[in-house]
């Protein structure tokens, strides 16, 4: 006759060895099934890893050139421009007249963000924290975003998933999808298209995506940047035009800043140089006396 202390073992028994097999199936169900995904993941990872390795020792740069800010697509103004930059996020710019003289100045110290008017003496100064750059570019960048780009790095967004995929523009060239899955129209030109390059997805959340980042057919070069709002409606692109050799890092020597609704900057690198000594003073500004 079995005792009751004997069927309570036994109970207690059954009850472990159910919990443990419902453990395992359960562990087991959340582990990728097609050696594809795995595939997938690895390969994403490896490009993330080698993306924000991408000029990894270069902390300092500055260069002048010239901007055009673009209004509907078509080149609004020109002018001349210098800056000074300091990964992560400390970056100062100047627009210059034809004499030289400064006409706005923008900076960031990682902290504040300043403007000054110099031609009508007005000074702005805000919390950068989510702050961006569109007064000053009519783009909603922030300052590490452009930092990070000048230095010829992309930031890469936090996500929850990613996946590389082909870059495959449709044959008509102008349907694609946005990040919440609707089809939407576009007549921007898929870069990299024609050396059959690739694209990094990286996704938030229930498939958002949030970033697209599109290189070359070796993986090796970074054509363009999106940024997505998380309605799916894009933020703004970067596109890295050419690029140039200094000092042993590659960086651009024409960026261009663009929304859908065709407002933005392109910037004309004339000289860049690496590696330079700056201080943190430089990258605050006061009011105009």
């Amino acid at each position: 006759m079995k005792t009751p202390a004997y069927t309570r073992h036994l109970v207690t028994s059954i009850f472990i060895g159910i919990f443990l097999f419902s453990s395992c199936s359960t562990v087991t169900s959340r582990i990728p099934e097609k050696p594809g995904d795995l595939k997938g993941l690895s390969e994403a990872g490896e490009l993330i890893s080698y993306l924000k390795n991408q000029n990894l020792h270069l902390k300092t740069f500055k260069g002048v050139g010239r901007i055009t800010f673009l209004e509907n697509d078509k080149k609004d103004l020109t002018s001349r421009v210098a800056w000074v930059g300091s990964i992560p996020d400390r970056l100062r710019i100047a627009l210059r007249s034809v004499s030289g003289q400064p006409v706005i100045s923008v900076a960031s110290d990682g902290q504040w963000l300043y403007l000054v008017n110099h031609t009508q003496g007005k000074f702005y100064k805000r919390r950068s924290g989510n702050s961006t750059m569109k007064k000053f570019f009519s783009i909603p960048v922030k300052s590490d975003d452009i930092v990070n780009i000048l230095a010829g790095r992309v930031s890469v967004n936090h996500y929850d998933s990613a996946v590389v995929i082909k870059n495959s523009p449709p044959p008509d060239g102008l349907s694609d999808f946005t990040s919440n899955g609707h089809t939407a129209v576009s007549t921007h030109k898929e870069p990299c298209a024609h050396e059959d390059g690739y694209i990094l997805v990286l996704k938030k959340g229930w498939g958002n995506i949030c970033q697209k980042i599109y290189l070359d057919a070796d993986r090796k070069q970074v054509c363009m940047v999106e940024n997505f709002y998380f309605t799916g409606d894009l933020k703004y692109r970067a596109e890295f035009k050419k690029m140039q050799d200094i000092n042993g890092y590659r960086v651009p020597s024409r960026l261009v800043f663009s929304t859908d609704d065709g407002s933005g900057f392109q910037l004309d690198v004339d000289r860049y140089w690496a590696g330079v000594s700056v201080s943190p003073p430089l990258f605050v500004l006061t009011p105009p006396e």
